[in-house]
């Protein structure tokens, strides 16, 4: 059994999930055709249903009944995310290898900022079991899935092959942030939503460059789940995150430029490969 030198490099991407691909679409474009084609897909979806929402039943975005209609459109979107992984690359063979630890480095940030928000979360209000923030606790479980599955999954893996690695992290963070162009249909403001597209877009990068480095996206949805957890009740419980919100922009920002910056010099002196090789025999 031959492997390929550049597998072995501790940051390079298993080829065992582009391999998968490769057999069932034949080459890298049709794979990545297919994954951007299938993230649109889901994008549509959220618009379809923020319209719905919205425009149709009229609940807006920040509306306390808004999560019971985004839990239905979550069920949707996590099955199609599932569908289509399963359709790319095999059962799990889109962003569930083993952990490397070593990645998530760049995450800490992130989990400092969470856990702020969090403190501010249960000193302003004590937490009490209701129908509704158990609602919001799995439809924010479903979207750290799915979201992370589609994007930073489905769509970074399929284009890391023929993009290399840094149009592939900016190709998944530029559809991730065209998702949330969606909730103008929910009755959030036009400004609004540029400033969130915006730092989701930064996010993005951030999170890309985690998943390759990371090779599992588990660690991702997790974080992804716990911070839409803090963000929602606290939006629900009326908390004043205050100076909170102005450095969790820098941070993200800073974060992201450095984890970037890091990224492009560790494959300028060690490349991905472009093309998948073949099937060891």
């Amino acid at each position: 059994m031959s492997v390929s030198p550049r597998t072995k490099h501790p940051h390079a991407l298993p080829v065992a999930p582009v391999v998968k691909a490769f057999d069932r679409f034949g080459t890298s474009a049709e794979v990545l055709r297919a994954a951007v084609l299938s993230a649109l897909g889901y994008i549509a979806i959220m618009a379809a249903g923020m319209f719905v929402t919205g425009q149709v039943i009229g609940l807006g975005y920040f509306d306390p009944q808004f999560v019971f209609a985004l839990f239905v459109v979550e069920v949707v979107l996590s099955l199609f995310a599932l569908a289509v992984a399963r359709r790319l690359f095999g059962h799990w063979h889109c962003g569930f290898g083993p952990v490397r630890w070593r990645g998530l480095a760049g995450l800490l940030p992130y989990l400092v900022l969470m856990a702020a928000f969090a403190i501010a979360v249960v000193t302003t209000r004590t937490p009490k079991p209701s129908l509704l923030a158990f609602t919001v606790v799995v439809t924010t479980m479903l979207i750290g899935f799915s979201e992370e599955l589609m994007f930073r999954g489905i769509v970074l893996k399929a284009a890391v092959g023929p993009l290399g690695p840094a149009r592939a992290i900016l190709l998944s963070a530029m559809l991730f942030a065209l998702l949330h162009a969606a909730n103008l249909l929910a009755l959030l403001p036009l400004l609004a939503v540029v400033l969130q597209m915006s730092f989701v877009f930064i996010l993005g990068i951030a999170m890309g460059c985690i998943a390759l480095r990371a090779n599992s996206l588990v660690p991702l949805m997790a974080y992804h789940t716990l911070w839409n957890i803090v963000q929602f009740l606290g939006r629900l419980w009326h908390v004043d995150f205050g100076r909170l919100i102005v450095l969790t922009l820098f941070v993200n920002i800073a974060t992201a430029a450095v984890l970037w910056l890091a990224m492009l010099r560790r494959n300028k002196s060690s490349p991905i490969a472009p093309q998948a090789p073949p099937i060891p025999g």
